[in-house]
């Protein structure tokens, strides 16, 4: 069986242009006992680290290579993107290649596709192997495409000479022409006329000069021509260069005439200049299924390459390969093809493949790293202890924790990276960047309180050092960082700056096509109806849905510790509800199944026999969200990166990064409830507050946490604001264990621990350690507690063993058990026997539990983060609604919002002019805010500070205000339409008038003439136009007064307001919300704002708005009868007498029970509108 590389070969990661992924090829490759593997994307080197891991896992050498764009120069904008194959001979080869790609992609280089330039081409070094490519390379588009370009640059410039000279032409008999022509003449002397000087009559003279001004634009022309056929002797030159340049001439098998051609002139061409055929493949996708898919995608996306589809682009063996060369049957000699074939080994046997530094590559900061930060730790400790941070009897213990610390960061190699993370964090406190208190399980670290890169105190709120770094383990440093989201940007501008472009880079993330995506890609390329589409698509997703929660809920349950009693539960059993729930929830989970195989296999097979091969395909490079890449080695030639969008990134990705090349990621994520903690203490005029200044134990804001969810860090949604107030939290720890528990892994506990129970563990000892938590094992962190403060491992050591268990590595546990069984046995009362016991026993639930612990470090700060929501929110009520709504990112932002007011009492003030900007304003003696005009929908900023600018303004009526609109400010039509309807302009009328007014203003306010014909359908009179009108004429009245009509015709409208049911509808659909409120009207009114019904239609779930008050009510009509004999739907107007109220019920263990909370019932009301 024969062998060849396959060095021209396009995975997924040629965007759009592949549905194979590249462990395909290197699974198939391998197989096949092939040794190389080169993968050349077009343009880019995306995930290369990963790749090369993947295929040198595979034990085939990894070539690095790219199949990049050539043009012939940057000066004139011409999209030739000639395709040429670079391929890394050693690993000089790479970095130079790395550089390539970066310098293609930017901005003077990019014109539709990443390009480097024949010169930068010719330059490049001989540690890579430039190979010719397919048939878009120079040396087969190159010489017909100067072709063309002399053709067409000839055709035009005779054209352009023809137009002239027929201009030149018409001159000779325009007398206006000639007549300026004589009158350039009107001051010379009789002998310097050109007439007497040539003997001849003026009128022959002036033709003799157009008959030389076009023989010199001939010449000119001549002379422009000759230069455009020199590109010919430029193009030649250039042409050989290219041949000399290419390392390998690409011959490749496809059947196609224009490729056959190709190949025996590449032959000639070898012949002539000695340099070897070398045979491609272009190969796109593994088998012809993901060919078929390729084929699908590029017609979904409109992606068209002309005859490629005559081409077999699929992976071939030796075999195969060789069979293809003789189909095509070139007037090549046949040993000449077997030697490009096996000159494809010769040029993998030529590179060098090299091993990837996955050391741990810290940026450097300071030649005496640790000396500069223990004197930055002396410095910051002595700063808290002057300060009353620390207490001074405190002092041995943080001092213990740091040295233990200090001696855990120099064995791992983390010294470096925590002085630069304080440096960062004080940078960004110093420049009013509030950083969050912790992220993850930073928070156990005593040296990142003192260097102030966390907030969390470990001595205070016993967060666990090694869950953080342990020194077992030298691994990348990891500290995540949220601050306000509109502040993300200012940190990574200061990183770039700190250490340069080279060294600093944003992180590649790859988009790919979703399942739903998928299934539009599909239907887009069979021309399925968008509406069938749709359909399809919704009974997929509701398929998807049903199989993924049902089989969520049945590993839950099966992952029960009672689970063996639950399936035996009879009706007298506690069990017997989750039982039910099970069997219901197999019995849903299969008929699920049954129903998507039918969807996929019966009714729309066609689509999904593309499905599987396209999903989840990459189709789009973006930037990571939160991280940012900071080196101490250039980043553009050891790692790759390109640019878009002004912007550094790199050419690999997180998880590459991070165990691919051992370099540093900085994640900055933005966390908007820090941005409305931060602006809440600006409006405040207030300092942002530090952990030590904060009363965490008021119980005024934990009795006020409860009320709502608005605003409560982790606790907005309807299912944990539900938990948080069932629980009613009264420290930072009961808030870690209600998020802890809400999530899918906190099922086992969760409502014993919701009910108030205190769970009973194997002894006391394990009792006392769980009593912060009820004696529930929650955290990760207590797992670690018990190994190292019960039974008397290290840190590291506990680590190790919790890590072990998680991973079910149930060999390094035996290994590590008798010194856990002998350390809790020492400290255990209980004789040996019935110690060892206990320990084990808890052992089993540390392995039960070990899928669902949460982290504590991380809980700990996140929670801090919900308190710091609610202490503003109670004490600065005002402001903190006014940062709420003003980092409002959707609708259900601003509604709950709103909610969050009234529930405040603060009343939040419709827009008005001359008061309102682009944000709400807090009015802080009248207890209320003022609408920003920037979060109604279609407004802005801009035209928000517009109108203030006309705020001192005075005006006797409301055409006034109008022409400055117009003049002064760049709010358009809709924006005033939205601002009127809305009664910003209250103070000049109602709206409905004022818009009336605006009308007439659009149609009259710049008109000077009015056709007699048009007055009727403009509403205008004889006696209107006579008065208005300085001038009349038979069919046209002119010079019209505008103000005067505009006055008048405004003067004879009624000052009114919208309909209720208008007013109403406007609100919701530009404030998201209704405000309309009318205080004589009686109590009982309601219009139905929000509507909504589930599985019965006549059983509405509703928000009914108070005309009277404004309060809002949900509701929900739960008999049949008395919807159908009163029905009604969104925006109807009802007289509610009363609500009737009931208690809710909630499933709990899969039955329904009753709750404390009542919600309001519709049972007696009547239709009015």
């Amino acid at each position: 069986m024969g062998q060849y590389t396959i060095y021209h070969c396009h995975s997924n990661r040629s965007l759009l242009d592949s549905c194979t992924g590249y462990k395909e090829y290197a699974d198939r490759v391998s197989e096949l006992g092939y040794k190389a593997l080169a993968l050349t994307e077009h343009g880019n080197a995306y995930n290369w680290v990963e790749k090369k891991m993947y295929i040198n896992s595979k034990g085939l050498k990894y070539i690095h290579g790219v199949e990049c764009y050539l043009t012939a120069s940057l000066g004139e904008k011409v999209r030739d993107n000639y395709h040429t194959i670079l391929l890394a001979k050693n690993y000089e080869g790479v970095k130079e290649i790395n550089l390539l790609i970066d310098k293609s992609t930017q901005p003077d280089h990019r014109y539709y596709k990443p390009r480097i330039t024949f010169e930068e081409f010719f330059n490049i070094s001989d540690n890579v192997i430039k190979i010719s490519a397919c048939l878009a390379s120079p040396l087969n588009k190159y010489p017909k495409d100067v072709q063309k370009q002399i053709a067409e640059k000839s055709a035009v410039l005779k054209q352009e000479l023809a137009n002239k000279v027929a201009e030149l032409e018409k001159q000779k008999s325009d007398q206006k022409a000639m007549i300026k022509w004589f009158k350039q003449f009107d001051d010379f002397e009789e002998e310097e006329l050109p007439w007497v000087i040539n003997g001849c009559i003026p009128g022959d003279s002036y033709l003799h000069y157009i008959e030389a001004q076009i023989d010199k634009l001939k010449q000119y022309h001549d002379n422009l021509l000759e230069e455009v056929q020199l590109m010919n002797v430029t193009a030649r030159e250039t042409f050989y260069k290219l041949l000399e340049t290419y390392d390998y001439y690409e011959i490749q098998p496809h059947d196609f005439p224009e490729q056959k051609r190709y190949n025996e002139f590449l032959y000639a061409a070898s012949k002539q200049t000695g340099k070897p055929l070398i045979a491609g493949t272009d190969t796109h996708s593994i088998d012809y299924y993901k060919a078929e898919c390729r084929s699908i995608l590029q017609k979904a996306k409109r992606i068209e390459y002309a005859d490629e589809d005559k081409f077999d682009l699929t992976l071939k063996t030796y075999e195969e390969l060789v069979e293809m060369f003789r189909v095509q049957n070139c007037d090549i000699p046949f040993d000449v093809i077997l030697q490009a074939i096996e000159n494809t080994n010769v040029m993998a046997d030529s590179v060098t493949d090299f091993k990837l530094d996955t050391s741990v590559k810290y940026p450097k900061l300071y030649d005496n790293e640790e000396e500069v930060l223990k004197k930055r730790i002396f410095d910051k400790l002595h700063e808290k202890i002057d300060a009353g941070i620390i207490k001074k009897k405190k002092i041995p213990e943080y001092v213990k924790r740091i040295k233990e610390e200090m001696r855990v960061f120099k064995k791992i190699n983390m010294i470096g990276f925590m002085l630069f993370m304080s440096e960062l964090v004080c940078w960004c406190w110093e420049n009013g960047i509030p950083v969050g208190p912790c992220r993850g399980s930073v928070g156990g670290s005593t040296v990142a309180y003192i260097t102030d890169i966390i907030d969390v105190d470990p001595v205070i709120w016993n967060t666990i050092f090694s869950r953080f770094a342990n020194e077992d383990r030298e691994e990348v440093g990891d500290i995540d960082l949220d601050i306000s989201p509109d502040q993300r940007e200012l940190v990574y501008n200061h990183i770039i700056e700190s250490f340069g472009y080279d060294k600093t880079a944003y992180i590649l993330a790859i988009g790919t096509v979703s399942d739903k995506g998928t299934i539009d890609e599909i239907g887009r390329a069979l021309d399925i109806p968008l509406d069938e589409v749709a359909h399809i698509k919704e009974m997929y997703s509701a398929y998807k849905d049903t199989i993924e929660s049902t089989g969520k809920r049945i590993k839950e349950i099966e992952d029960m510790i009672h689970f063996d009693e639950i399936k035996q539960a009879d009706k007298e059993s506690e069990y017997y509800g989750l039982r039910r729930d099970y069997e219901n929830k197999i019995t849903e989970h299969d008929k699920a199944i049954k129903h998507m195989n039918d969807l996929k296999d019966n009714q729309y097979r066609k689509l999904f026999y593309y499905f599987d091969g396209i999903n989840g395909t990459p189709v789009s490079q973006s930037i990571h969200p939160a991280g940012i890449v900071v080196s101490p080695v250039t980043l553009p030639d050891n790692y790759g990166t390109f640019w878009n969008d002004g912007k550094r990134i790199m050419c690999i990705n997180m998880e590459e990064i991070h165990d691919g090349a051992g370099l540093v990621k900085y994640d900055l994520l933005g966390l908007k409830n820090l941005e409305i903690i931060r602006k809440c203490y600006e409006y405040a005029g207030l300092p942002y507050p530090k952990s030590h200044q904060i009363n965490w134990n008021d119980k005024k804001v934990w009795n006020d946490i409860v009320l709502c969810p608005a605003g409560v860090f982790q606790f907005e949604s309807p299912y944990a604001y539900e938990m948080l107030k069932n629980y009613g939290p009264q420290c930072i720890n009961d808030l870690s264990m209600i998020n802890a528990s809400l999530r899918p892994s906190g099922a086992s506990y969760r409502d014993r621990l919701l009910a108030g129970e205190t769970n009973k563990n194997p002894s006391p000892l394990i009792d006392e350690l769980l009593k912060d938590n009820r004696g529930f094992l929650i955290f990760q962190e207590d797992t670690i507690k018990f190994l190292q403060n019960i039974c008397g491992l290290s840190g590291s050591a506990a680590d190790n063993v919790r890590r072990a268990i998680g991973r079910k590595q149930m060999d390094r546990l035996q290994k590590a058990l008798p010194d856990i069984l002998n350390g809790y046995c020492k400290m255990s009362s209980q004789p040996r026997e019935i110690a060892e016991k206990e320990a084990r026993a808890f052992l089993q639930i540390i392995e039960d539990s070990a899928n669902y612990q949460f982290g504590y470090n991380h809980s700990t700060g996140y929670s801090m983060i919900g308190y710091m929501c609610a202490f503003c929110r109670y004490y600065y009520p005002e402001e903190f609604i006014a940062a709420y709504l003003n980092c409002a990112n959707n609708t259900d932002d601003i509604l709950m919002g709103t909610e969050l007011a009234k529930i405040k009492n603060i009343e939040i003030k419709n827009i008005k002019f001359r008061k309102s900007g682009a944000e709400y304003t807090v009015d802080k003696a009248n207890h209320a805010l003022y609408k920003g005009i920037a979060s109604i929908k279609f407004c802005n900023a801009q035209i928000a500070d517009d109108l203030l600018e006309l705020a001192t303004n005075q005006y006797n009526n409301f055409t006034e205000v109008l022409a400055d609109v117009n003049t002064k400010t760049s709010v358009n039509s809709r924006q005033l339409t939205i601002l009127i309807g809305l009664n910003y302009f209250e103070e000049f009328g109602k709206n409905q008038y004022l818009m009336q007014v605006s009308e007439i203003y659009d149609k009259f306010a710049l008109c000077k003439i009015i056709s007699k014909k048009k007055m009727e359908s403009l509403g205008l009179t004889e006696y209107l136009m006579k008065k208005y009108a300085g001038k009349e004429t038979a069919s046209q009245y002119r010079d019209l007064d505008n103000t005067g009509l505009i006055a008048e015709l405004s003067n004879r409208l009624e000052n009114k307001a919208m309909s209720v049911i208008d007013q109403v509808k406007f609100e919701k659909e530009y404030l998201q919300y209704v405000v309309y409120v009318n205080p004589k009207v009686n109590q009982c009114f309601y219009v139905v704002t929000d509507y909504k019904t589930f599985k019965e239609v006549r059983k509405p779930y509703c928000v009914l708005h108070n005309i009277k008050t404004g309060e809002d009510v949900k509701a929900r009509v739960t008999s049949i009868k008395v919807y159908q004999d009163n029905p009604f739907g969104e925006f109807s107007i009802l007289k509610v007498p009363h609500f009737t109220k009931k208690k809710k019920k909630k499933c709990v263990n899969g039955t329904w029970q009753e709750t404390d909370e009542l919600e309001n019932i519709l049972d007696e009301y009547e239709v009015i509108k």
